[in-house]
């Protein structure tokens, strides 16, 4: 009985590395999670893309409200240059201190939010080191690496079938981090357009009541809500528009509902690897 136990669990352990292998774009992406890659049942990641903005510290208001942590993928320049007098490391310092106290992750989504698919790999390269200088002056000794990395747009491992731009991109990547897609269908669609009654800062322009505004929660909420199945998610939203922070206590409440548990990128990469990212990072595994 023990040896058919042990062939049992040999047999899984193949399978799950097998499946494990396969996942990945092209054999040069660095590991991370990506569509398809196992997670935890009932276990929502929480991500958020190209802040920090205006809406970032109402966001963490919310998910400390209901003791959940999340994971960040911050730009360093995504405001529009005209609305931009100093970068977004420094304008939102205390909301970045804020959210690692707290006990979010913050990863990198670069420096100005470009498609990788369009750039080469010396400017890939300069995009997520320079983001993580800035990030690191600005913080200082509350820093830390950032050891995630978010491609913009998810491209070119969302948006293209072209193995090459995948091999390509993948080979940029290697030693910068881990990467940390989302589930395809989870893509809150909170960034695709902006709706009277929301803006990327706060101001008159906001009007939560607005019918444009409400109707936008609710696409926002029922596209994510119909779609669970008790299957692990990492859900997509951006901090950068406030119908995502308006929403937010819905879609936590009803996960919750639901038997949902709450988990960051790093709690992802101790349940798949048994190592913290930087664990990984410094034995430069890819």
């Amino acid at each position: 009985m023990r040896t058919s136990l042990s062939l049992f669990c040999l047999f899984l352990s193949f399978a799950y590395c097998q499946t494990s292998d396969q996942i990945r774009p092209v054999p040069d992406t660095p590991i991370g999670y990506y569509e398809g890659d196992p997670l935890p049942p009932k276990t929502a990641y929480l991500t958020f893309d190209d802040g920090p903005s205006d809406w970032t510290s109402d966001v963490l208001d919310v998910l400390k409200k209901e003791n959940v942590r999340a994971t960040f993928f911050v730009c360093a320049a995504w405001l529009p240059k005209t609305n931009r007098r100093e970068n977004s490391f420094k304008k939102y310092r205390n909301t970045l201190i804020r959210m690692k106290e707290e006990g979010h992750i913050i990863g990198n989504h670069t420096f100005g939010h470009r498609n990788f698919e369009q750039m080469s790999r010396a400017k890939i390269e300069n995009q997520l080191e320079e983001n993580e200088k800035l990030y690191k002056k600005e913080l200082g000794e509350y820093s830390g690496n950032l050891t995630w990395i978010r491609p913009p747009f998810g491209s070119p491992f969302i948006r293209t079938r072209s193995e090459t731009s995948k091999k390509r991109v993948g080979e940029a990547l290697q030693g910068k981090g881990l990467v940390f897609m989302w589930t395809k269908e989870f893509d809150s669609t909170d960034s695709k357009e902006w709706v009277r009654g929301e803006w990327y800062e706060k101001g008159p322009r906001i009007d939560p009541e607005n019918q444009s505004f409400r109707r936008k929660m609710d696409r926002i909420y029922n596209s994510l809500v119909s779609k669970t199945e008790g299957q692990g998610i990492v859900i997509l939203f951006h901090d950068t528009h406030p119908t995502t922070k308006e929403v937010l206590p819905f879609i936590i409440e009803k996960l919750k509902e639901e038997g949902y548990t709450f988990a960051t990128a790093e709690d992802y990469t101790k349940w798949r690897w048994g190592k913290t990212s930087e664990e990984l990072f410094e034995e430069g595994i890819d």
